[in-house]
């Protein structure tokens, strides 16, 4: 049961907090670029990347950081296009460009964690988690990004532990991700024979939409 239940988080989760790429927007970490110049490469940038040209998407982030150097979210996109692109090394060397030019940022050190995922290197992952957690306390992500990589690691008392978090901080901001975090929990409670629990947290993802894998719903007969 545990391994059908893994194999669905590996097919799911790490395609869960992926897409960082957004048009600007202004918040307390990330101001938009004063040049009007270097919006527009990124904005069209971001258009590139969403209808699945990579190479014109890199193009135009590139753009977009030449006419400005400081454009902390031109820098994690072009380390979200060659994720997308699976060239880990090209999208380690940006985010951590950004992470060094924006050090109070936390989108970065998520994102270097993803890639340590997506390399199989959990506990590599799980330090970058920790270090954007720590600056922003209140972000469910970086839980919920410990908590799948404790689940993976099959630690699974700290992935409950971080999932609970996770569950919380969204039930506050009422996060339409709230499933993602429902399928997770599921998956730690019956990795750990608490079938009750699991099949709670399987009902509460399907009442919000999420679509659980057919493996898990299996399981959970």
């Amino acid at each position: 049961m545990k391994s059908i239940v893994l194999s669905a988080l590996l097919c799911i989760g790490t395609g869960v907090a992926l897409g960082q790429g957004s048009k600007i927007i202004e918040n307390d970490l990330y101001k938009p670029t004063k040049s009007t110049e270097a919006m527009a490469y990124y904005n069209t940038g971001h258009d590139n990347l969403e209808a699945g040209d990579y190479p014109k998407a890199v193009a135009n982030f590139k753009l977009a950081i030449a006419a400005d150097p400081n454009y902390i979210d031109a820098y994690d996109n072009l380390g979200l296009v060659f994720r997308q692109m699976d060239l880990l090394d090209s999208a380690e060397r940006y985010y951590l460009i950004s992470h060094k030019k924006y050090p109070k940022g936390a989108v970065a050190l998520r994102n270097l964690a993803v890639v340590q995922e997506y390399r199989g290197d959990y506990e590599k992952a799980i330090e970058y988690y920790k270090q954007a957690k720590a600056i922003d306390t209140k972000d469910p992500e970086s839980y919920y990004g410990l908590s799948r990589m404790y689940f993976l690691l099959k630690k699974y008392k700290e992935a409950l532990e971080n999932g609970n978090a996770t569950e919380k901080l969204y039930k506050q901001r009422n996060d339409p991700n709230i499933g993602d975090c429902y399928f997770i929990l599921c998956m730690i409670h019956i990795s750990m024979g608490n079938k009750p629990a699991a099949i709670k947290y399987r009902d509460l993802a399907h009442s919000v939409g999420f679509k659980v894998p057919q493996q898990l719903e299996d399981a959970l007969k």
